[in-house]
């Protein structure tokens, strides 16, 4: 059985400057590391979402977790990636809360029958979502994560005047594959970047463990 190789950097609380390990713009994967092909099923899908005890801690689920096969999943897949999603089997959602405050934190997953097909929506994604939040504000987001690419970023914190209060917010972006599968991570409002940054190492080893045919709550 392959391994995954690990792409590490240290864990930051805070929106940080680029890193090559930890944030490759171009979606390119580390040099030397090992490629697997991993796909899941809808169900295995369900099974890796990050839920309940394993939720890093100022996270709660707010929603009903939502799997799609077929062509709903390529239709969702083509609207979040910009890409024809070509070879897609499932996909997945779901959506947290962030604690102190009401931030909202959003991951969604799509699994292809080839690494290659996957490589080709996460490089969609990262230029779709990039495009979108351009700003001089943006910043290279550290996360450690184990994965084949990944790719995060972020914006410094803005204040909220209009309620009276300063009130910091944060936002950030982390998308990830693991061999046949594309993981997103958004974050909105969010009371760090902690929180995000905690939840995407948890969703890469959920991701991984499923794939191995394990439980990832055991």
């Amino acid at each position: 059985m392959t391994v995954l190789a690990t792409v590490c950097a240290m864990l930051l609380a805070s929106c940080g400057g680029s890193d090559a390990e930890s944030s490759r713009p171009n979606g390119n994967s580390v040099e030397g590391h090992e490629e697997v092909q991993v796909s899941l099923s809808a169900a295995q899908i369900r099974e890796a979402m990050p839920d309940g005890d394993m939720l890093p801690d100022g996270v709660g689920g707010i929603s009903r977790p939502d799997t799609f096969e077929g062509q709903e999943a390529g239709e969702k897949c083509r609207t979040e990636t910009g890409t024809a999603c070509s070879g897609v089997v499932a996909s997945g959602l779901h959506a947290y809360t962030t604690h102190p405050g009401e931030g909202d934190i959003f991951w969604t997953a799509f699994a292809f029958d080839t690494a290659e097909n996957a490589q080709v929506a996460l490089k969609g994604t990262v230029t779709s979502k990039r495009k979108d939040d351009e700003s001089d504000d943006l910043k290279e987001l550290k996360v450690s994560v184990h994965a084949d690419e990944v790719n995060a970023y972020c914006l410094p914190p803005s204040y909220d005047y209009s309620s009276g209060k300063d009130m910091k917010f944060y936002d950030a972006t982390v998308m990830m594959r693991i061999g046949g599968v594309v993981i997103l991570l958004v974050g909105y409002d969010m009371p760090n970047f902690k929180v995000i940054q905690e939840l995407a190492t948890g969703a890469a080893a959920r991701v991984t463990t499923v794939a191995r045919g394990k439980n990832p709550d055991a």
